[in-house]
């Protein structure tokens, strides 16, 4: 896939890149799993037995396959903080798919992400969102849907400050609670 946008923010000090995983992003992908871990949370969640697998998994369903009838393609980035040294920090991970289906038009929509814990509250959602949104275009959609919990306030205003439009709010029988679904023209 091309990259619309490889660099978000940059200093003397740190460059900040959204990637696609790879081999040389273990060691910080590891570390950004043990913070997750910590806090009771999921980072990537259990895709593959070891890391090489992950990233191979994670180029089939960007190219389509093998999905089951229920998936759809999606792609996986890597919101990474780059030391002048070159050792980086994964800060996030957002997750772009393809197409929708009826289960994801409920909960899930094209695209999902979430913020290492101890890295909240600084603008990273807003950024991998923003950062995210050119790829979805590069697909060739048009608009792109995201959902999250009613009370999930922050998700809401890092969906509305790239130009999220709520078109709905309603309990999903998937998730048991209520969830608000904004569209996002691009």
């Amino acid at each position: 896939m091309t990259e619309p946008h490889n660099a978000a923010r940059q200093s003397q000090s740190e460059r900040i890149e959204l990637v696609t995983p790879a081999l040389d992003l273990q060691e910080a992908c590891r570390a950004c799993e043990a913070a997750f871990a910590a806090a009771g949370e999921v980072f990537l969640g259990p895709k593959a037995d070891s890391w090489p697998d992950f990233v191979h998994q994670c180029d089939e369903e960007a190219a389509g396959r093998p999905l089951t009838p229920d998936r759809v393609p999606q792609t996986v980035f890597i919101l990474t903080r780059v030391a002048p040294d070159g050792s980086r920090v994964a800060l996030g991970v957002s997750k772009l798919r393809h197409a929708l289906t009826p289960k994801l038009e409920d909960i899930g929509g094209h695209i999902g992400y979430r913020i290492r814990p101890d890295e909240r509250g600084k603008g990273y959602g807003t950024l991998i969102l923003a950062l995210t949104l050119p790829y979805a275009r590069a697909l060739g959609l048009e608009r792109v849907l995201l959902t999250c919990d009613a009370d999930n306030i922050r998700s809401a205003r890092v969906i509305i400050a790239n130009g999220g439009v709520l078109t709905s709010e309603g309990h999903s029988p998937l998730r048991g609670a209520r969830v608000c679904r904004y569209w996002i023209a691009l």
